[in-house]
């Protein structure tokens, strides 16, 4: 194989492993918890069922303030059983006002059933603080979210799980 087609074949795949970067990206992540305490691995086990977990952002100072990124956007969904989740990087870094403080983001999850409407049967946590920087990832600590164990999952074994007998 020529030198030209090894690297034009180098130069293809590079390419198409390229991530584009508009902002910055939030990763965030979660677990269920009862609340009594035992641990839902399986997100159908919570009572109300978790089926996405949506990642809220909300901009607090600058040119960001009162922005919300994610508002209707999919790729600010997850996949409940995942337990993790990333934007693109597309979440703007914004720029100090007047006042110099940099501008951050109200980061918060709302749990999501398989209707996409928020449920109010599962507690999460209060919003946090935190900037995001162009060309990187902002992470987070992980939500906990807190909602009954389903009937059908009331068993537990010996290591405090709410999990299907």
């Amino acid at each position: 194989m020529s030198t030209r087609i090894r690297l034009a074949a180098l130069c293809g795949l590079l390419a198409a492993g390229c991530v584009r970067i508009d902002g910055g990206a939030v990763e965030i992540s979660w677990v269920v918890r009862s609340f009594d305490g035992r641990a839902i691995t399986d997100c159908g086990c919570s009572d109300p069922q978790i089926a996405k977990v949506r990642l809220d952002l909300v901009g607090v100072g600058g040119d960001i303030d009162g922005t919300t990124p994610c508002a209707g956007r999919p790729e600010c969904e997850f996949p409940c059983q995942r337990q993790t989740g990333s934007t693109p990087f597309e979440v703007p870094q914004g720029r100090a006002g007047s006042d110099g403080i940099a501008p951050q983001y109200q980061i918060s999850v709302t749990a999501l059933g398989a209707d996409g409407t928020a449920l109010a049967g599962v507690q999460t946590p209060a919003p946090i603080l935190r900037s995001v920087v162009r060309g990187q990832p902002t992470e987070v600590e992980a939500f906990l979210l807190v909602a009954q164990c389903a009937a059908t999952c009331s068993g537990m074994n010996t290591s405090g799980v709410c999990t299907r007998p």
